[in-house]
């Protein structure tokens, strides 16, 4: 009896009451059980924006609209474009033939893509979903892991529309000249993670602020 319970939870993992068979199941199976849920669920409120972040995983930074979430060794940079979502912006993705994966994703009212391109010993994962992006480098063994938590990420983000209005109406917001298209996959060549380090730079009073949700509690 022992044994087949070390063997149930090897395989399956129980992320916001989903299950999913991370050994057998294939990624395109584990997003779509994901997106397909009507996930209620957040743990980090931001402003204009609220998501879950899966037990086991931990923001580690933010600022504005950019989270570095800590998953095992490696970095999900994540990304949340609230102007594209005041404008409804959609776009149509290209996908790759060349790519190790490469897939338009819609359920709903909700675009995206998954692209995944195989370097020496990582995999390089670009996320797009809900007005919001996840690129990392992920270790090959966890690859189908990640990219669960990552749709749980995406797909959980709840947008305050009110508050959008009066960021963007205010102007409130802080426009750069140059701006990053998370509707664009850069693959390989991806400058996200570049961008990224460019403008996500925190300050003593914004770490302090923002420290009450480093450690979180699930509210349903």
């Amino acid at each position: 009896m022992k044994k087949i319970l070390i063997v149930f939870f090897s395989i399956f993992l129980l992320t916001g009451c989903t299950f999913v068979n991370i050994e057998k199941d294939s990624i395109e199976d584990i997003i779509n059980t994901v997106i397909e849920k009507d996930i209620n669920l957040y743990n980090n409120v931001f402003e204009g924006y609220k998501f879950y972040v899966p037990r086991g995983l931990k923001i580690i930074d933010k600022n504005k609209y950019n989270s570095k979430i800590l998953f095992k060794d490696d970095t999900f940079y994540l990304y949340v474009d609230v102007v594209s979502y005041y404008y409804k912006t959609k776009k149509t993705f290209i996908s790759s033939t060349t790519n190790y994966l490469s897939k338009e994703l819609r359920f709903n009212d909700k675009l995206g893509y998954i692209d995944i391109t195989e370097t020496e010993d990582k995999y390089f994962v670009e996320f797009m979903y809900n007005y919001a992006k996840i690129e990392a480098y992920i270790d090959k063994k966890y690859l189908n892991e990640a990219v669960l938590n990552m749709a749980y990420i995406l797909s959980s983000i709840q947008y305050n529309e009110k508050v959008i209005d009066t960021l963007i109406g205010e102007n409130v917001l802080d426009y750069q000249e140059e701006k990053y298209d998370i509707f664009e996959s850069k693959r390989e060549n991806s400058n996200f993670l570049e961008w990224i380090e460019k403008y996500d730079t925190f300050t003593e009073d914004e770490k302090e602020k923002n420290q009450d949700v480093l450690d979180y509690e699930v509210v349903e």
